[in-house]
């Protein structure tokens, strides 16, 4: 009899526990966070529940450079883009196919990652517009500007290089980024197969893949050498080595004639087309009827850049060209019309080779009429 009644006391103290249990469940199920709790009933396997979660995107952010800095932000370059490695001959159908759906996905990346850019830019150039009257919304650049209430921006100091550069590159970027998108929105992976048939036409600066840099650079030094070669023709007192890259006769000709702003005034009609094509303001220097249509849009145009270059020559005596980098250095030989100079000149010597180019054309302007106010 004891021994039942010790057995019934055991088995009372278990179902009191229990009841226990149930009715108060233990704190460390509780404090088990949601994520904790959703594994207890996942479905997938052990190694998938352990893997890590994606961090979250971070947000490209652009600081506007303050007045002193020379050169652009970085955003205002393309990005990197890195492609899958090269497959061996022996590679099957699988790897390839695997390859080329990695360079879409490469290149997808690559184009949202400038539009972001493009966004950023912009908006890291809002407080610099209004500070010279420009409109806030409407992307028009810096050297655009006609009325005469407009504050200064070289004379006054209103901005800094990296400034004016920013304002103006987010602008142009700006004017091409809706039909970019809308590419890139119809074509996804396959924008790279499409591009090439607009050029930069339509496509921001910070969305140009290394290699359409390279095809538009051949281009533009295929289109100078044709205009020089025509300039040549017509002047048959003036030297051969104006066709030579990167001489002082052709460095002479393009600071003290094709950037004079009194030679632009003065120029024949032919003239001005091959002062376009040299700088990249024309695809071609003999379009059809582009003389007649010199003294309604190409002068202006070529007038325009000639002014623009004339005050970011001044910017540029500010900082020093030795403050510039690489990317800086070569975008502003180009726009000066020195897109040959480095043609067949290893890496390592380019980047010295246009620094001094660009010192040589600032010495040869030092002596050129002042850039008019903005």
């Amino acid at each position: 009899m004891a021994n039942i009644t010790r057995g019934q006391r055991a088995l009372h103290a278990q179902l009191r526990s229990w009841n226990h249990s149930c009715i108060h469940p233990r704190p460390q199920f509780q404090l088990l966070p949601i994520r904790a709790q959703s594994q207890l009933f996942s479905t997938s396997s052990s190694q998938q529940s352990r893997r890590p979660s994606p961090s979250p995107p971070t947000t490209t952010t652009v600081s506007t450079p303050s007045k002193s800095e020379i050169n652009a932000p970085i955003s205002t370059h393309p990005a990197t883009l890195t492609t899958p490695s090269p497959l061996s001959p022996s590679a099957g159908a699988a790897d390839k196919l695997k390859r080329l759906v990695g360079i879409g996905r490469a290149y997808l990346t690559f184009y949202k990652t400038g539009l972001k850019n493009v966004y950023h830019n912009y908006r890291a150039s809002l407080p610099l517009r209004r500070k010279i009257g420009l409109p806030a919304y409407i992307p028009i650049s810096p050297h655009n500007i006609h009325h005469r209430s407009a504050p200064s921006i070289t004379e006054e100091s209103k901005l800094g290089r990296a400034q004016f550069q920013l304002v103006r590159r987010s602008a142009r970027d700006v004017r091409r980024m809706i039909p970019f998108t809308m590419i890139l929105i119809v074509c996804g992976e396959l924008t790279p197969l499409i591009v090439p048939f607009f050029g930069s036409a339509i496509t921001p600066a910070t969305c140009r893949v290394p290699s359409q840099v390279e095809k538009e650079r051949g281009v533009a030094t295929v289109r100078k050498l044709a205009a020089l070669d025509a300039f040549v023709a017509e002047n048959k007192d003036r030297s051969v080595h104006l066709l030579k890259a990167g001489s002082a006769e052709q460095l002479a000709l393009l600071a003290k004639c094709f950037a004079d702003p009194v030679w632009v005034a003065g120029a024949s009609s032919a003239d001005v087309l091959r002062a376009c094509a040299v700088f990249g303001l024309v695809k071609h220097h003999n379009r059809t009827a582009g003389e007649a249509l010199a003294g309604l849009i190409y002068r202006p145009r070529l007038a325009k850049h000639v002014e623009y270059l004339a005050n970011d020559d001044g910017m540029i005596r500010g900082g020093g060209v030795s403050a510039m980098n690489a990317t800086e250095v070569r975008i502003a030989v180009e726009e000066r019309g020195g897109v040959d100079v480095t043609s067949g000149v290893q890496d390592r010597k380019r980047v010295e080779l246009e620094r001094r180019w660009l010192e040589q054309w600032l010495a040869v302007r030092g002596k050129s009429p002042k850039a008019k106010k903005l």
